[in-house]
């Protein structure tokens, strides 16, 4: 499976045809998605980034400090 969305795959989120390449981009414009336009001019939009933008990434993000304090540095 590639790593990018299929053309199919895209149509279906954006709600256009498969073939509707400037539909796909304006929509992705119109609603803050990042993609880039592959040579053929269809809009590449990453598998991660799309499950992440809909609420589907099981990636946990880990918190930058832990929740309680080192009580051992106070030792």
């Amino acid at each position: 499976m590639s790593e990018y969305l299929s053309a199919s795959e895209l149509a279906d989120l954006v709600g256009c045809k498969p073939n509707q390449r400037a539909a796909m981009a304006h929509w992705l414009e119109n609603n803050h998605w990042r993609f880039v336009i592959d040579k053929n001019g269809l809009p590449k939009v990453a598998r991660a980034y799309r499950d992440k933008k809909m609420g589907l990434s099981t990636e946990t993000v880990k918190a930058k400090y832990d929740a309680a304090p080192n009580l051992e540095a106070f030792a």
